[in-house]
């Protein structure tokens, strides 16, 4: 359960990341600096959506086998909606 919590607050970091590249994508050069701006890339344009995925796969798994979650209910339904903020924004939304 301890794995779980961790990957659960990794993809809330990974997620804010996500949100942060979202808007450097629509402004310029909100961030100068070059290597404070390709850590925040990395993690949250190309590894968020893995992470997140991953953290939702799990809770799908312990609602099947009928176990409880020991996470905060804000913390499972935060990265849920942040998974399809990205399924939009990298699948659906026109480029």
């Amino acid at each position: 359960m301890k794995g779980l919590l961790f990957l659960s607050r990794l993809a809330l970091i990974c997620n804010t990341l996500f949100l942060v590249c979202l808007v450097m994508q629509r402004t310029q050069d909100i961030i100068s600096v070059e290597y404070i701006k390709s850590p925040i890339i990395i993690l949250g344009w190309l590894l968020a959506p893995f992470i997140n995925l991953s953290a939702n796969i799990g809770y799908f798994i312990r609602l099947l086998k009928k176990r409880e979650v020991n996470l905060p209910v804000w913390l499972g339904v935060t990265n849920v909606l942040f998974l399809f903020l990205q399924i939009f924004v990298h699948f659906i939304l026109p480029r």
